[in-house]
Order: C-alpha cells, then sequence, then structure tokens
C-alpha cells in the first residue's frame, strides 16, 4: 500500500505534465484568426494597390509588390509555425481523417522545420532590407540600413550554424 501512495504523486505530475501540451490549442487557433486577419490585410492592400496603379512611380509599384510578397512570407511562416507547431508539441495528425493535409506535413524533420522558419526569416529580413535601401533617399537613415544588414547577417549566420550542427550530429549519430 505505501508503494502505492508514493507512486501516485508520480503519476499526478506525469498526467498534467501531458495534459499541458493542450494549453497551446488556443495559442494555435488564435494564431489561425490571425492568419485570417493577415489574409483580409493582403486583400485590403492588393485592393488598394490596384485602385492606384496608373498613379505610381517605378519605385511605389516595386515597394507595393514587395510589401505583398512581405505579407505572403509571413503568411506561410505562420502556416508553417500553426501545423507543425500542433503536430509536434500537441499531437500528430491523422492523415486518414486529413487527406488535404500538405505531403510535406507527413516527412518533414524537426530540423527541416527550423531551416524552413530561418529561410522564411531570412527572405522576410531580406525584403525588409530591400524596402529600406529603396527609401534611403527618402526616409530611412544609414544606421537603420546597417542594423538590417546586421540582422541579415546574423539571420545566414544562425542558418549555417544550425546547419552544420545538423550535418555533424547526423555524421555522428551514423557513425555510432
Amino acid at each position: 500500500m505505501a508503494a502505492d501512495m508514493s507512486g501516485w504523486p508520480g503519476r499526478v505530475i506525469v498526467r498534467i505534465v501531458l495534459l499541458s501540451r493542450w494549453a497551446m490549442v488556443p495559442l494555435f487557433l488564435g494564431l489561425a484568426f490571425a492568419l485570417a486577419l493577415l489574409v483580409v490585410a493582403f486583400a485590403a492592400r492588393l485592393w488598394a494597390f490596384a485602385l492606384q496603379i496608373f498613379s505610381l512611380s517605378e519605385t511605389a509599384v516595386i515597394m507595393e509588390l514587395l510589401n505583398l510578397i512581405d505579407l505572403v512570407l509571413v503568411g506561410g511562416l505562420m502556416v508553417i509555425v500553426i501545423q507543425s507547431g500542433y503536430e509536434n508539441f500537441v499531437e500528430q495528425i491523422d492523415r486518414r481523417q486529413a487527406p488535404e493535409s500538405p505531403a510535406w506535413m507527413m516527412r518533414i524533420s524537426f530540423f527541416e522545420l527550423k531551416l524552413k522558419l530561418f529561410a522564411s526569416l531570412m527572405a522576410i529580413s531580406g525584403i525588409t532590407l530591400l524596402k529600406a535601401l529603396m527609401r534611403l533617399e527618402t526616409d530611412v537613415s544609414e544606421t537603420q540600413v546597417r542594423w538590417l544588414m546586421a540582422a541579415s547577417v546574423l539571420f545566414l549566420a544562425a542558418y549555417a550554424v544550425l546547419a552544420f550542427t545538423e550535418r555533424f550530429a547526423g555524421t555522428s549519430r551514423r557513425a555510432e
């Protein structure tokens, strides 16, 4: 009987820890709602762009296109975080019950997920830097551009370190 009493607190703690993953569900649902808002923002921006297309300069057209691309990249990043986050932290998605689920979700590793996230962040950072460079003569300071360049280099370095460590870890796992 004493063994049962000493074991139940451990089982309760494990049960609480395992159930705590469900606290992530409202966060993923919130991101899904935010993604819907992003779609609305994209549509509004696209509509406004279409209405002024003939009065915009070439530079302004490029800036608007970069803004739209930026929104698309953020949306893609959100989809990756929502779907893979749910699958990694809450529960596996049964592919038989979700045939519309993308094929990449079934075969993506945690390392590949990190690479996709870093690639998205680097693309967003690159577009932000490009937009700043285009506005350099009007309303962006050289200091701001330097910080954006530093952030881009930092993302690139982190991406390289991540790829290197995964390759090194993969090589040592195969050697064992």
